[in-house]
């Protein structure tokens, strides 16, 4: 008579691992490098916090690419705020009437 095959299962605690990786932690980074003027940055950020969440919830991969989309997120963003208040300061027109003086 054969044994049964219970003894030998250890019971699974937690959310089950998955093989994918969370597409939201991908497309994070992807528009944190983008930048878009400041925008890819702030959705970059948003989903990667977004993604975080969901993969300790599911289980998936993709927990460095989340967090690397934050941090590259706030990076690009705090040039984009740089590279506009640089654009507002020189390209204002100032009101001079154009004659330098």
């Amino acid at each position: 008579m054969s044994k049964p095959d219970t003894a030998t299962r250890t019971p699974a605690y937690g959310p089950p691992a998955t093989d994918r990786t969370n597409r939201m932690a991908i497309w994070s980074l992807v528009l944190a490098i983008l930048t878009l003027g400041g925008l890819g940055s702030v959705a970059g950020i948003w989903l990667g916090a977004a993604a975080r969440r969901r993969i300790t919830e599911t289980g998936e991969r993709g927990r460095g690419l989340a967090v690397a989309g934050i941090i590259v997120g706030v990076i690009t963003l705090v040039i984009a705020i740089g590279y506009w208040i640089f654009i507002a300061v020189h390209a204002g027109g100032g009101g001079t009437g154009g004659y330098g003086y």
